[in-house]
């Protein structure tokens, strides 16, 4: 907020130190009260001061130099010192006054001018009215007008912009002037200004000068003919006041805040008025405005404007859409909420009512100890309880008048949530496993599924569009953590880390509730993605089903809120192992280094982990992130509950060199993604919890080593699911013997071997738990291997 001292003295007088003002004080009582003073700047030659100030986001009311006078003198009653209070309001002695303007908007639904009807539709819903004015001068205006508006940062244009931006300035109350003769009708006498959405493919020319295509979200003022103002945000070209002018129509208007903040960062454009608007103004002031304008104008001119009437807006139905009552908070003080709320005595209740009083609160006596404290309408948006109140009274003290007290509380500390321990738990170990965690905001690009050459932006769920987005092009709300990390891999590329490992763990969210069913039926409509988005969601989306979510809310109406999912998702890029002087090649990153860590993983969280190769069937009945994976190179993780029960749990592989190219991406990359829901889920379930009690080993680990020549497309975990299920018939029941592991450790093609096969070398691992095995034990336990191998694969057993 800049502020001229100048223009303070209007409403009060400021101490001085001889000539100058006393800038210490003044700063002082503002920081005091929570205004911090960014800059003061001293204009000699006017003699003037300029400061700049931050004002908190719940204080619009100090967007004004009405409200830091305000401010001001309330700090200047409390510290002592003297100071007038002034009347700037030019109104004061009009014939036209706040009632009569009110009055006539009230009454009127038009305003006829000589032999031309105003009216106005509105279509928006927002309460507006229009004061007519005739017999307009329009001239420069003078100098003091001149030099305080430069002094603030603004234009001067003519007597007419001037007075709207004075008011604007000075009482924080944004109003824009149209000239009568230049709004468009057929017939030349029935003048109607409308109040609506932008039509699609409209633009509109800004008093900027520049064109801009309107969306069909924006919330526009215009003729039969076109557009003459972007609503809250900016004037038109076309109907814009000049020397010519002798009719102006001046609107007074009460925009939603939400849709004024959107159109302007739409357009890149942001005005004192959209900026008053975004921030909320004080509404019940808008008469009061219109009369102090319309007083304004005729000091400025010199001479007797003629006052037409004002009219309000109205609907289809003609009903009016105007505001006129102002419903008060009122708050019961008591001299006891002060301890209360503070744990101690700062003032004595009466002062406490002195600086409400002065602040421009209604008290009402109740009793001796509890008033009904009535907040001004320009507090209503923030002021709410006794709290606020006790607030309020703080601001003016100082809040290093409060001693340090310690927190009494009986109160249990709850333990964390279990979901949040178990997800600490897994981000641990990731680190353990060399990654490092990233971290970002929930959300993604439209863009990021054909990036990730999935078929369509609902391959993983439907994304929750947001309304507002943060960040321009990241519109939705993310189903999958993988372009994130994508787009944080290539940063590193270019910033020359050319290998690494990251992970990154938090929530996604799709547009379905826990039943089933589309939360926001209008997802997407204001970014233009709603046709895409409403389409119907693939019934198999594996784990990225909605089904497998949560829903943290707490709201008794859960079914209004989208399932949100924990994910853990990882990426490796680059070499394992860079050449050194010890090694004399690089050492490459490969799929069973990625499934090695998702295993381990499920291990440490005491889930046994099952996987298979992840196929790409024409019917989409395969896995929705296969197209982002490499063909031979991905596979899909599950948990096996039961023997008809499969959950699925995640994927991993090396990415599509397609997917690497769009995220420019020129070095090998591997990820994964997991369902940490689905995981708990597993790690609550019994049968499936790996034993973390390991009994002493009695008797020696039995090792056997076997070789079979087998065709290209066998895989390492065929083979350990053929030789697991042989030996499953006999180890327990007959022989007293654990299967520890089945591994490959060697796998040779070349001379001695047929084109399309090749010899695979894998280790048999066997512990006794009763007695030391026999060769009888050990041959039984082969030729079950041997066999399973032979009528599996058809294969042929190679010597070692």
């Amino acid at each position: 907020m800049i502020v001229s001292l100048n223009f303070i003295e209007k409403f009060i007088s400021l101490p001085r130190i001889e000539k100058i003002f006393d800038l210490e004080k003044i700063s002082s009582i503002l920081t005091r009260q929570g205004f911090e003073v960014d800059s003061i700047n001293q204009n000699p030659s006017l003699e003037d001061v300029i400061l700049d100030i931050s004002v908190t986001p719940n204080r619009p009311d100090v967007l004004c130099h009405e409200g830091v006078a305000r401010e001001l003198a309330v700090g200047f009653e409390y510290a002592g010192i003297a100071f007038e209070k002034r009347n700037p309001y030019f109104a004061k002695n009009a014939l036209v006054n706040e009632d009569k303007i009110k009055s006539d908007a009230i009454t009127n639904s038009f305003v006829q001018c000589n032999n031309v009807v105003f009216s106005s539709e509105n279509f928006l819903n927002a309460p507006t009215f229009f004061m007519v004015l005739d017999s307009i001068k329009v001239m420069p205006s003078p100098t003091w007008l001149k030099n305080l508006l430069e002094a603030l940062g603004q234009t001067p244009v003519n007597n007419i912009v001037d007075a709207s931006n004075y008011i604007l300035l000075a009482y924080g109350q944004p109003n824009h002037a149209f000239d009568l003769d230049k709004i468009y009708s057929e017939d030349g006498k029935n003048k109607k200004i409308t109040l609506r959405h932008a039509n699609a493919n409209e633009t509109f020319i800004g008093l900027d000068g520049k064109t801009r295509q309107l969306h069909e979200s924006d919330c526009v003022v215009a003729d039969s003919q076109e557009v003459l103002a972007l609503l809250g945000v900016l004037g038109g070209e076309s109907s814009k006041v000049t020397e010519q002018t002798q009719k102006i129509v001046v609107e007074f208007a009460n925009p939603n805040p939400v849709s004024i903040r959107r159109t302007s960062r739409r357009h890149g454009r942001q005005t004192d008025a959209s900026f008053m608007f975004e921030k909320g103004i004080d509404t019940s002031a808008r008469f009061k405005a219109c009369s102090e304008f319309l007083a304004l104008l005729s000091e400025l001119t010199g001479q007797k404007i003629d006052y037409l009437g004002t009219a309000h807006s109205k609907n289809l139905e003609s009903f009016p859409i105007l505001k006129t009552e102002f419903p008060h908070c009122v708050i019961p003080f008591t001299n006891q909420d002060q301890k209360r709320i503070l744990g101690t005595d700062i003032m004595n209740f009466e002062k406490q009512k002195n600086i409400l009083t002065s602040l421009g609160f209604e008290l009402t006596n109740k009793d001796e100890d509890t008033v009904f404290v009535t907040v001004p309408q320009w507090r209503n948006n923030d002021v709410v309880n006794a709290a606020d109140l006790i607030e309020e009274c703080i601001r003016v003290v100082g809040i290093d008048c409060i001693p340090a007290q310690p927190i009494v509380s009986a109160n249990e500390v709850k333990k964390d949530d279990p979901h949040l321990s178990f997800i600490e738990k897994l981000s641990a170990h990731c680190a353990n496993l060399g990654y490092n965690e990233a971290i970002s905001l929930h959300f993604m690009r439209a863009d990021d599924f054909e990036k990730c050459n999935l078929p369509s932006i609902n391959s993983l769920g439907e994304p929750v569009a947001l309304l507002n987005p943060i960040i321009g092009d990241e519109p939705l709300m993310h189903t999958t953590l993988l372009p994130d990390l994508l787009r944080k891999v290539s940063k590193n590329l270019n910033y020359g880390i050319k290998n690494g490992q990251l992970f990154h763990v938090c929530r996604t969210f799709q547009n379905y509730n826990s039943q089933g069913q589309r939360v926001f039926l209008d997802n997407g409509v204001t970014l233009k993605l709603n046709d895409k988005l409403s389409l119907p969601i693939h019934e198999n989306l594996y784990e990225y089903s909605n089904k497998y979510g949560y829903e943290y809310s707490r709201e008794h109406e859960k079914i209004s809120r989208p399932v949100e999912t924990p994910r853990l998702a990882g990426v490796i890029f680059g070499v394992k192992q860079e050449k050194t002087w010890q090694n004399n090649a690089e050492t490459n990153w490969s799929l069973h280094d990625i499934i090695s860590h998702v295993v381990e993983l499920g291990r440490i969280s005491g889930v046994k982990l099952e996987y298979k190769k992840m196929a790409l069937n024409q019917d989409n009945s395969s896995h929705p992130m296969a197209p982002a994976l490499h063909p031979g190179k991905r596979v899909e993780f599950y948990v096996q509950l039961s023997e008809n029960e499969k959950y699925p749990l995640g994927w991993c592989g090396e990415l599509h060199p397609k997917v690497t190219r769009q995220y420019e991406i020129e070095t090998c990359c591997f990820a994964f993604e997991i369902n940490i829901a689905n995981m708990i889920v597993a790690a609550k379930n019994k049968n499936q919890l790996i034993k973390s009690i390991v009994a002493t080993q009695k008797f020696p680990v039995v090792n056997r080593d076997f070789s079979f020549l087998l065709e290209e497309q066998v895989t390492g975990k065929e083979i350990r699911d053929v030789v697991s299920n042989a030996l499953s018939e006999v180890i327990q029941k007959e022989i007293p013997v654990t299967l520890l592991d089945v591994y490959v450790f060697d796998i040779y093609r070349g001379k001695g071997i047929v084109q399309g096969k090749k010899s695979v070398a894998f280790k048999v691992s066997l512990e006794p738990f009763v007695r030391t095995l026999t060769e009888k034990d050990i041959q039984i336990l082969s030729d079950k291997v041997i066999a399973a191998m032979e009528a599996h694969f058809k294969s042929q057993i190679r010597g070692l």
